[in-house]
């Protein structure tokens, strides 16, 4: 069936205390949300990605200085459910199955269902005391490029959990997320690893840059 969508993450251990501040600048080629957030269960639900690649390489660093990062963006992507509800009322997510589907060059897979189920905990929001949220990142890359793949449509069935007159009621959906290829600016400041930051010049995948947009 060709490449697969999805690779294994891999896990870097870095040493604390060696981070560097960066500014970074440049487009970044990824994917938006075609349409509103899905409800389950009183819960808001919405899937992210975040390019974790550099589109031909296209990286550079000021010699001698970390300060002035230029880059396009690009996949593999990670990818997560995130799941906004009421603090003390809903409780957990559990991911059951998930597919993922390219308009442009027809790919299609299931992921392994090996790694299934996956659970998330709500937690309160640190800025809203009233506000819980769960967040379920998925083990491995997104391997889809938003120029090359197209329109990318993911379909999760998962279920949330919350306490209602003290009894745990749990939903289960099937919610079908089609995401649009879109460029964006990036203009922000990161702190990054020094490690990270001596291998720009070679693809954000090959530095395993494990920090999100």
């Amino acid at each position: 069936m060709g490449k697969k969508l999805f690779i294994s993450a891999a896990i870097i251990l870095i040493c604390a205390g060696m981070s560097n501040c960066a500014s970074l600048i440049g487009k970044k080629n990824t994917y938006q949300l075609d349409g509103p957030a899905a409800r389950v269960n009183g819960a808001i639900v919405r899937l992210q990605v975040s390019p974790q690649g550099a589109a031909d390489g296209a990286i550079s660093l000021n010699a001698m200085v970390i300060g002035s990062t230029f880059a396009t963006m690009e996949g593999p992507f990670k990818w997560r459910i995130e799941a906004t509800g009421k603090t003390g009322d809903h409780q957990s997510l559990i991911l059951h199955r998930i597919h993922t589907s390219t308009e442009k060059s027809k790919r299609s897979e299931w992921y392994p269902t090996a790694q299934l189920p996956l659970i998330a905990e709500f937690k309160q929001v640190r800025e809203d005391p009233n506000a819980s949220r769960a967040r379920c990142e998925i083990p491995g890359l997104l391997q889809v490029k938003s120029h090359e793949d197209g329109k990318l449509r993911i379909r999760a069935e998962l279920s949330i959990s919350r306490s209602v007159k003290e009894k745990s009621i749990s939903q289960r959906a099937t919610l079908s997320f089609l995401l649009d290829p879109t460029q964006k600016r990036i203009d922000e400041t990161i702190f990054l690893p020094v490690e990270i930051v001596r291998s720009f010049g070679k693809s954000l995948e090959e530095a395993d840059d494990p920090s999100w947009e």
